[in-house]
């Protein structure tokens, strides 16, 4: 069973498609009754899921769907930015309201080279036919495997391929002899919850994050 807890800041890993993203969650002083964080300003609740693959849940074999490969730097931040838009992230939704996409694609894209692992991991995904579909970005805490960043372009959202760019990263870790993969990803991104579902992958904590609202 998932335990709940309220840290009193996010921690590291955050899907949709961010996981391990960087942070805007404030740390509060003092809890209100019931174990809440109380804050002054304006806030809102989010309920931020940690997923665990273990090696029982087994992966998925190729299917095809997609071909995966190394980018250059400019084409990675290209498909960042393309990946932004229409997100179901609030820390990309927030941002986006004061930064292009193009902004906070270099934000993105330099945390994630900062991030434990290597920039060698990342791969772009592509449709046989070399139409950009999204990309993958496996990484790593300093505990465990992560999933990193991953998602898929506006145009080709709704065909199920974010079940394919998941298994590419769940499948490149195992290879590696990884016993845990972590990941997180926000209730409200539902789509990519279920994806982490089907991937076998277990919901092992249910944090109560309060973050401020931007304005």
């Amino acid at each position: 069973m998932p335990s709940w807890s309220t840290p009193a800041a996010s921690s590291p890993g955050r899907s949709g498609s961010r996981t391990g993203s960087r942070s805007r969650t404030r740390r509060w002083p003092a809890s209100a009754p019931g174990g809440r964080p109380s804050a002054c300003g304006p806030t809102r609740e989010i309920e931020r899921l940690r997923h665990e693959w273990t090696p029982a849940a087994g992966t998925a074999p190729p299917t095809g769907r997609l071909v995966f490969r190394e980018g250059g730097d400019e084409e990675f931040l290209d498909a960042f930015a393309r990946l932004s838009r229409g997100s179901l992230d609030p820390a990309t939704r927030d941002e986006l309201r004061t930064a292009t996409p193009e902004e906070v694609a270099r934000a993105d894209f330099a945390f994630y080279r900062d991030c434990p692992g290597g920039r060698s991991w990342w791969r772009l995904a592509h449709l046989p036919d070399g139409t950009l579909a999204g990309l993958a970005i496996p990484s790593a805490t300093p505990y465990h495997r992560n999933v990193g960043y991953l998602g898929v372009v506006p145009e080709q959202r709704g065909r199920g391929l974010i079940d394919e760019v998941l298994a590419e990263i769940t499948r490149f870790h195992a290879a590696a002899g990884a016993e845990r993969i972590t990941a997180t990803t926000d209730t409200v991104n539902t789509p990519m919850a279920a994806a982490f579902d089907r991937a076998g992958y277990e919901v092992t904590d249910v944090r109560l994050v309060l973050e401020e609202e931007s304005g």
